[in-house]
């Protein structure tokens, strides 16, 4: 079984949950320098949540928060 928790504030998700955003961030090494790219998709899908480089957040508030501190990085 998957356990499921927010990558910002550590909530675990439950099967009943709605509101969850499902995403990507995944970075590319190249000769040059390193790429990033963060994308979320438009709503949850259970299959693809255990994905490489995928993102769980609990709501639009961890996301915000997400993307700040991503930038920051």
């Amino acid at each position: 079984m998957v356990r499921i928790s927010c990558d910002v504030c550590g909530r675990v998700k439950n099967r009943a949950d709605q509101g969850w955003i499902l995403g990507y961030d995944l970075q590319v090494e190249t000769r040059t320098g390193l790429q990033r790219s963060v994308q979320f998709l438009d709503h949850w899908y259970d299959r693809r949540a255990p994905e490489f480089g995928a993102i769980h957040l609990c709501s639009e508030k961890c996301r915000d928060k997400y993307l700040e501190e991503s930038r920051a990085a």
